[in-house]
């Protein structure tokens, strides 16, 4: 049997977090959800959790600072940041120089194809 790939999905806003959790089992992947980046670091630190993308609001608890912590902490990690243009260049700062991968309001579908594209990448990497 095929392993499920697992994502960890962190958005503050139950009202988009739940509907986007769904659609992605749907799709035949494991969700875990935190609605924040130090519920998001604890779950990870934790070692339960065994997931492949974390999909992060840059609001929920600031996603630049949380994709930071993961890239020190569990570097084969990919990190998806959401949000619009506007907060993304307001809490970039010197955090990182990258804008959001995708944007609020969430469109499922190019959700999936991103999670998608960066698991393929991710293949190819290893």
């Amino acid at each position: 049997m095929a392993s499920v790939e697992a994502v960890l999905l962190v958005e503050g806003d139950i009202l988009l977090r739940h509907p986007l959790a769904e659609y992605l089992r749907e799709c035949g992947f494991l969700v875990h959800e935190a609605a924040n980046g130090e519920e998001a670091k604890a779950a990870l630190a934790s070692g339960h959790l065994n997931v492949g993308i974390v999909l992060a609001d840059m609001t929920a608890g600031s996603g630049f600072q949380l994709q930071a912590w993961i890239r020190s902490h569990i570097p084969d990690v990919e990190v998806i940041l959401a949000g619009s243009i506007d907060k993304a260049v307001d809490q970039a700062g010197s955090l990182c120089n990258e804008g959001p991968a995708l944007v609020k309001p969430y469109e499922h579908h190019l959700v999936l194809d991103r999670i998608r594209q960066s698991l393929s990448r991710r293949a190819q990497h290893r």
